[in-house]
């Protein structure tokens, strides 16, 4: 478990750093593929409307939502919880327990 002062400064020094950036790279990526596979599921299945941010909310397995974050035990301000990372907005949020 990491303790975080500030997890604003936190997130910045997380992304600076090259093995995180190459792995929001290829989140990036992964995204993209499987966006790309289930926009061509809807074409195939006969949709006329296909509104990209259904798609995410619709995802049945969660997919895209595990390619996008990562989580981290962390304790921020005396508090126990995860940190979620978001790898593609490079931004974090703190949850707590």
């Amino acid at each position: 478990m990491i303790e975080i002062t500030n997890l604003e400064n936190w997130t910045k020094s997380f992304f600076d750093q090259p093995e995180n950036q190459e792995k929001a790279k290829k989140a990036c990526e992964r995204y993209d593929r499987l966006m790309v596979k289930n926009i061509r599921k809807m074409l195939q299945s006969g949709e006329e409307e296909i509104n990209i941010n259904d798609i995410a909310a619709d995802d049945p397995g969660k997919r895209l939502e595990r390619v996008k974050f990562e989580s981290i035990p962390a304790k921020v301000d005396g508090k126990k919880g995860t940190v979620r990372i978001n790898l593609i907005d490079q931004t974090s949020e703190f949850l707590t327990e």
